[in-house]
């Protein structure tokens, strides 16, 4: 293995991870000297699949910022509230995951070859390889992929339809195979170009059509990818089943990668009160609550940055509520917010409510009450500060998080 492939394999691996986030509105990529980490805004834990688009990768911290880099990061991604997955390639499988009580899930080898040194794919009986096109033909991809858990993933269906358009665009680094069998999508594969490096990923065979050489085929077809776009390093991660029939095809381990899970912290439990630290998070400020009934019914909330109105559909969830929301226009929140602050004054003196609140309820009644054609439906949660106080001047001591 010649001097830097390990470095660039990796470096593969963490661009695959986040080239279809950059592009993608409500995900993220944050990129620093020493780490990425990609978030796809996809809530849930690892049985839904979240964790494969969320993904920390390419670490490389300096000796002495190693535990504390690795203490932030981790803190940070287990309030999310969103499952993570973070891999450590040969470059990086000496950081001291167990410090942050990170524990080893799934090892892969980390494998490579030449193209010149692959045999180049041929037919199949009963198999036809074509690259996705459309968005159905990415749909059926997905659903190849999403077969994998049971039941199959919903995560990796959404995150499919949502990054579509980055996906197939006509420049993009990625490859996407299918493999139909009698016109039926069996099997999927990609090839991913970056750091002269064509990784090679995805290879997945649904069950009923598994012990056919599918798997074989579909990995010659890749590097026939790879080969024909002027790539002559292909490389990519093999499970124990999956290393034999690796090696018979030309490939060499050069190391592992291993992924260390970073489970989701609930948020009563995840020891923080503070205003600026539920911000960090994803909450927003709510300006005004107008009702309330076994938590927010109906008020004003930030979305996105946004002054929002919202008014509760219903409360079935555990954690959270359903909302209807729509955009408040400027003289609306003006008028909301003095009528907050009268009924904060009058509220907190104890005094009766005075004749300018009845004033601004006639005025504000069907603007608050109606939600418009274009109005979204929304889940949030909520979660007070530190404060003792449930209000001040400002609007409620609790904020929400919507997705």
């Amino acid at each position: 293995m010649y001097a830097g492939l390990t470095q660039r394999i990796e470096a593969n691996l963490a661009e695959h991870a986040c080239h279809l986030h950059r592009h993608t509105e409500g995900m993220t990529v944050t990129e620093t000297d020493d780490v990425v980490i990609a978030d796809s805004g996809i809530e849930g834990d690892v049985s839904t699949g979240a964790d494969t688009f969320n993904i920390v990768a390419n670490a490389r911290f300096a000796p002495d910022e190693r535990e504390n880099r690795l203490s932030f990061i981790a803190f940070k991604l287990r309030l999310t509230g969103r499952a993570f997955s973070w891999w450590a390639g040969p470059n990086s499988a000496d950081l001291p995951f167990d410090y942050v009580e990170l524990a080893a899930g799934e090892r892969e080898a980390a494998m490579w070859a030449h193209t010149a040194e692959v045999p180049a794919g041929g037919s199949h009986p009963g198999l036809e390889i074509r690259r996705v096109r459309t968005p159905k033909e990415l749909a059926s991809y997905a659903q190849i992929l999403a077969a994998n858990w049971n039941p199959p993933a919903a995560a990796v269906i959404e995150f499919y339809d949502r990054v579509a358009p980055s996906a197939l665009a006509e420049d993009s680094p990625a490859h996407y195979l299918i493999g139909y069998h009698h016109g039926e999508p069996v099997c999927s594969g990609e090839t991913f170009l970056h750091a002269k490096v064509a990784g090679i990923y995805n290879i997945s065979t649904l069950a009923a059509f598994r012990r056919r050489g599918f798997g074989g085929v579909m990995t010659l077809a890749a590097v026939d990818s790879a080969r024909a776009t002027g790539y002559d390093t292909v490389a990519l991660q093999a499970s124990a089943e999956g290393e034999p029939m690796y090696r018979k095809l030309g490939f060499r381990a050069g190391g592992w990668f291993t992924e260390y899970p970073v489970s989701i912290v609930p948020l009563e439990n995840r020891g923080f009160t503070t205003r600026e630290q539920l911000i960090s998070v994803g909450f927003e400020y709510v300006h005004v609550e107008n009702e309330r009934y076994d938590g927010p019914q109906a008020g004003v909330a930030d979305i996105s940055g946004v002054p929002h109105y919202f008014i509760r559909l219903n409360c079935f969830f555990e954690d959270g509520d359903e909302f209807s929301v729509w955009p408040i226009d400027d003289e609306s929140l003006a008028l909301e917010q003095e009528a907050w602050r009268v009924w904060v004054k009058a509220w907190d003196a104890g005094d009766h409510m005075p004749a300018r609140l009845d004033e601004l309820e006639a005025l504000l009644k069907a603007r608050r009450s109606t939600p418009p054609a274009t109005a979204r439906t929304m889940f949030a949660q909520w979660r007070y500060d530190e404060r003792e106080e449930r209000h001040d001047d400002n609007g409620p001591t609790y904020l929400m998080r919507w997705r």
